[in-house]
């Protein structure tokens, strides 16, 4: 076998190599992507935004008693169309949006405890909500269940930080 013919064998098999990687890499993203959308509901999401618009709109924005016509970057951007000033207002006020699920023993239901924590270390008060066993997110209720407790907990991650580069 020639130089030649060697340099081309190995170029080939390099050329396998990356795409074999190239496709694992590929599969775990979306792996990955299809867990964190099992940790929550298009239900829990509107809750949560709903619950946030109320929160960050005195907080982060500065508006106090908003009206929905003053509120509504900050709506949008909670849904999923962000905007610039708004994004980097939250970004700069809240340290983390953490969920508590809470499931009594005994009963068909759980409670969902939402805690806005802000960088300057001060805390909003608990909101709760009673949701259907069913309607907990499925990655959730497995948890539940693997770990044999009654308090599961996650962070909430903002809609335009779940944004991932093709």
């Amino acid at each position: 076998m020639s130089y030649a013919e060697r340099m081309i064998v190995a170029v080939a098999f390099a050329a396998f190599v990356v795409a074999l990687a190239l496709a694992r890499f590929v599969r775990s993203r979306k792996s990955t992507t299809s867990e964190e959308a099992k940790d929550s509901t298009p239900a829990l999401d509107g809750w949560i935004a709903s619950v946030l618009e109320d929160e960050l709109a005195e907080t982060a924005l500065g508006i106090k008693n908003a009206t929905s016509d003053e509120r509504k970057k900050l709506t949008r951007s909670l849904r999923g169309e962000p905007d610039p000033d708004v994004v980097g207002r939250i970004e700069d006020a809240v340290r983390t949006v953490e969920l508590e699920f809470i499931r009594y023993a005994h009963e068909q239901d759980a409670e969902v405890a939402l805690r806005v924590r802000y960088e300057n270390g001060k805390d909003a008060p608990a909101k709760t909500k009673r949701v259907s066993w069913t309607e907990v997110p499925e990655a959730v209720r497995a948890d539940f269940e693997r770990r044999g407790s009654t308090h599961v907990f996650r962070t909430w991650v903002f809609p335009w930080a779940r944004v991932r580069a093709l």
